[in-house]
């Protein structure tokens, strides 16, 4: 990978309906970019990795820890490492957020084979939503 690049040369990967996402990493620090469509839910869910959140497009209600808000661009996000959080997107408009995390979350790099517990988390929330529903 180059030193100086875009995200042009980085595949998009939809991690759940609705929810694209991109990735570039370092050795111990990684960064994606966010994409939310469709009324994309990301429900209850936890991982290592602390992250750190910048939306930059639409609005979201976003949950971390024991705080609940509706956010838009300019919000920023600190979840600790194994802090419950979930988030939803609100209206129609496309969702765009920047996420860094620390250490990098091995299961984001394309091509990895491992197991990926917070995504466990994540559709089972989607399994129970859509038995309620």
């Amino acid at each position: 990978m180059r030193q100086i690049t875009t995200w042009d040369e980085f595949p998009t990967v939809e991690y759940v309906p609705g929810v694209l996402r991109q990735a570039v990493s370092g050795e111990k620090v990684m960064m994606t970019r966010i994409v939310y469509r469709g009324g994309a839910v990301i429900p209850e869910h936890r991982h290592e990795a602390e992250q750190i959140m910048l939306v930059v497009a639409g609005r979201l209600w976003a949950k971390v820890g024991d705080e609940e808000s509706e956010v838009g661009p300019g919000a920023l996000m600190v979840i600790g490492s194994n802090v419950v959080h979930a988030f939803r997107q609100l209206g129609e408009d496309d969702v765009v957020f920047y996420e860094c995390f620390a250490p990098i979350r091995l299961e984001y790099l394309v091509g990895f084979k491992g197991p990926d517990p917070s995504l466990s988390m994540i559709n089972d929330g989607l399994s129970a939503d859509g038995d309620a529903g």
